[in-house]
């Protein structure tokens, strides 16, 4: 009878502990995974932020590709007047 009975408080407190074990287990990948979380968002505004960064310089290569055939350049209305017109 006493062997069953430090069987079940014994048994017991083994499972407690590692229900408790367990627990303490699960809180730290739940911490990791919310770390990684915030990772994977700061990578994100980084992809965004790099994709501002491509569009400006695509615009800034194709305004100088236009001034270099004369384009975006400050010219008279009237062509009979004298500026700018495609001269460099």
């Amino acid at each position: 009878m006493l062997n069953f009975v430090d069987k079940l408080w014994g048994g017991g407190w083994k499972l407690s502990n590692r229900i408790t074990k367990l627990e303490t287990g699960v809180d730290g990948i739940q911490s990791e995974i919310k770390k990684l979380v915030e990772a994977i968002g700061k990578i994100a505004d980084m992809r965004g932020d790099i994709r501002v960064l491509d569009q400006r310089i695509l615009t800034a290569e194709q305004d100088i590709r236009e001034l270099r055939h004369g384009d975006g350049f400050v010219r008279n209305r009237v062509p009979s007047e004298p500026g700018v017109n495609r001269e460099y």
